[in-house]
């Protein structure tokens, strides 16, 4: 069985207190939505050429998958890592340290069940060759600032956009010209977006004044990484009233080798289900890295700290605001 599917399947029976739904709908009361996306925060698989992840570090934790029901899962990624063979790792980083992973690496992302990577952020250029992660993984898609992608759903076309906002200033002028024009092609628009300042637990007012800007724009989804810590979550509505955006400013670290703090130890997976080109249903999925025997991997938090990723999203406020 192909791993990726055989971890969803698992998640698929796992008890209640192995995955959170927090809903304002009733259960039951709608069919199952056409589309949900699943979006994670940073990958990073491999430092120097060499790589983190020995084994599978995801654990039993990957995205529920929706297919059996007729509908559509994607799981959405920021991939700090970009791929090369160990004799082209050899660049560094503006910050003196390269996350350039080995090739053989992209095979864990085909374990988690990931279907599309962002690599537009701060260390894409870390290899001296990149290569391209669909390349390196069969049924792996891809988003780069020069490269959006297009997921045609059950739910109409949904258009994905990368930008990184770390490496150089965001330009907004030049962003809501590619949104305006990929509004023209699809019924779904969700903005990756590389940016903040690293280990920050709050946006900075420059961030929450671009993020209006993205809502009144349109935009649907905005998917925030690089602070390698949650930030709080939020609906933003349009200074015209008729649009409300979803804001992730960031959602942590997926999986890293970042375990040096409670705050980059701990993170989430956020599910948003779409039905009739609205978002309808939101939940989330609490994470925690650990190590054990020297090996890294993901699990499910205890209580406390679901209580505490909970608060840090912001969660309850959020899920009870559902439009």
């Amino acid at each position: 069985m192909d791993p990726g599917l055989h971890f969803r399947l698992r998640l698929r029976n796992l008890a209640i207190g192995g995955v959170i739904l927090l809903s304002l709908l009733q259960a039951g009361c709608l069919p199952e939505p056409p589309l949900t996306i699943t979006l994670g925060g940073d990958i990073i698989l491999g430092r120097d050429g060499q790589t983190i992840f020995t084994g599978n570090p995801w654990g039993n934790i990957a995205p529920a998958d929706s297919t059996a029901e007729g509908g559509q899962n994607w799981f959405l990624v920021n991939l700090e890592s970009p791929l090369a063979s160990l004799v082209e790792a050899k660049s560094v980083s503006a910050e003196g340290y390269n996350l350039c992973a080995p090739s053989e690496t992209a095979k864990i992302l085909k374990m988690g069940g990931v279907d599309l990577v962002s690599t537009a952020n701060n260390h894409q250029g870390d290899c001296n060759q990149s290569l391209d992660p669909f390349r390196a993984v069969e049924g792996l898609s891809l988003v780069s600032e020069a490269q959006p992608f297009f997921l045609e759903s059950p739910d109409g076309t949904i258009a994905v956009i990368a930008v990184d906002a770390v490496s150089k200033p965001l330009d907004m002028t030049s962003l809501l010209d590619r949104v305006a024009e990929l509004q023209a092609k699809s019924d779904l628009v969700i903005v990756s977006l590389h940016w903040g300042a690293e280990y920050a637990g709050e946006p900075t007012s420059l961030q929450r004044e671009q993020a209006k800007q993205l809502a009144n724009a349109g935009v649907n989804v905005l998917w925030g990484h690089h602070p390698h810590v949650l930030q709080p979550a939020e609906w933003i509505v349009s200074e015209n009233g008729e649009h409300r955006m979803l804001a992730l400013f960031s959602l942590g670290n997926l999986l890293t080798d970042q375990t040096m703090t409670y705050e980059t130890r701990h993170s989430a997976l956020v599910q948003v289900y779409f039905q009739g080109g609205e978002i309808n249903q939101l939940s989330f999925q609490p994470l925690v890295l650990l190590q054990k025997e020297g090996e890294l991997s993901l699990a499910h938090p205890d209580e406390e700290a679901v209580k505490r990723i909970s608060e840090r999203l912001g969660w309850t406020e959020l899920s009870q605001s559902l439009p």
